[in-house]
């Protein structure tokens, strides 16, 4: 990389999200962390060359935009978007809580939208930048139990390919990561449910292979792809 690209990852104390942070410092990227527990987060930027970070509860719109005025502040001008933050939920519908859905909405995709709004601003990001969000492949599959957090990531898709296309008046791009199980702290006890082998037969992805392509995305080496939604399945089948 000629010059460093600084790059803001959400959810980057845990998960995908903390692999991908270790995985872009290693890379020579400069970062800017997101996440609610500050000893996680120091913890996190001490280990990624004392990064800045922000402790932001994604539920809150102000806060959202508090990450950006933030990067004005110490003068970050960014170019690139990594939206991490999630959780799973696995809830038949007869069972399922409106506030467990209106977390699942709020969390992955009113955050991203917000995130994706903000990050526009000219004052924020460079012409040319990139924003990656991490999406779902059970958006494919549709499995039962999945309703709320599906819908929230089928959200996420549609809201890609609808700012792929506004945001290419400044070429930013705009690009989901669509996985399967990938071998996190998320996917505990994902064995009583179900075997994971026959469902993905490639076995549980693990987190570094998913932070390689969203480097790939962030990086100049994908300047010519947006939109795109990509899966990673690991040889798990969509409905």
């Amino acid at each position: 990389m000629s010059e460093a690209k600084t790059v803001l990852v959400t959810g980057c104390t845990s998960g995908i999200g903390l692999v991908v942070s270790h995985y872009l410092h290693d890379q020579g990227y400069r970062l800017v962390l997101v996440g609610r527990n500050e000893e996680k987060l120091k913890k996190v930027s001490s280990e990624t060359g004392n990064a800045p970070y922000i402790v932001c509860d994604l539920e809150d719109g102000d806060q959202i935009r508090g990450i950006f005025d933030y990067c004005i502040k110490i003068g970050m001008k960014l170019s690139g978007l990594i939206h991490c933050a999630g959780f799973t939920l696995n809830s038949p519908i007869r069972s399922l809580r409106d506030e467990d859905m209106k977390r699942q909405m709020q969390i992955h995709y009113y955050a991203f939208v917000d995130l994706c709004k903000n990050f526009y601003r000219r004052s924020i990001s460079s012409d040319g930048s990139s924003i990656v969000v991490m999406s779902s492949f059970s958006t494919y599959t549709k499995r039962k139990g999945s309703v709320a957090y599906a819908a929230a990531k089928s959200a996420v898709n549609t809201a890609v390919s609808i700012a792929s296309k506004e945001f290419l008046k400044r070429s930013i791009r705009v690009n989901a990561i669509l996985s399967a199980y990938v071998d996190t702290p998320l996917i505990d006890g994902l064995d009583e449910l179900l075997d994971v082998s026959e469902v993905q037969p490639m076995g549980l992805i693990p987190p570094k292979a998913i932070a390689e392509l969203a480097e790939f995305l962030i990086s100049d080496k994908s300047k010519y792809i947006t939109g795109a939604l990509i899966p990673v399945s690991a040889g798990m089948e969509g409905n």
